[in-house]
């Protein structure tokens, strides 16, 4: 009954990865999710009007409203991490996670090929 139930765990397990996959590649998917965060990644530590500046001139996005939706969304992902700066002027710094940096370098992998 042991060996049924870890395989019964184990399906479970391999069904919920596959769903966090596809969730993932479908949030990355979204227009200007993937150009942001290779930008930060490829910095370390982007200031929040960098990344503007970066999306807005590069035609990622058009609007200031689509960036912080990206923005916030890829911190909800844990790909980013958002530090503000108490200091004047206040700031906000985001740099790449472990896991940002991780799925860039797969990202970047599956370019080449």
């Amino acid at each position: 009954m042991t060996a049924s139930t870890s395989t019964y765990g184990q399906e479970q397990m391999d069904r919920d990865k596959r769903s966090a996959l596809r969730n993932l590649l479908r949030k990355m998917s979204k227009k200007g999710f993937y150009e942001t965060l290779e930008f930060v990644c490829e910095k370390r530590s982007a200031h929040y009007s960098e990344i503007l500046k970066y999306d807005l001139d590069n035609g990622i996005v058009q609007s200031r409203a689509t960036v912080t939706l990206i923005v916030r969304g890829l911190s909800k992902m844990d790909l980013i991490k958002r530090t503000v700066i108490d200091a004047r002027p206040i700031r906000t710094v985001y740099e790449p996670t472990e896991k940002g940096l991780k799925l860039m370098r797969h990202l970047r992998d599956i370019e080449q090929l």
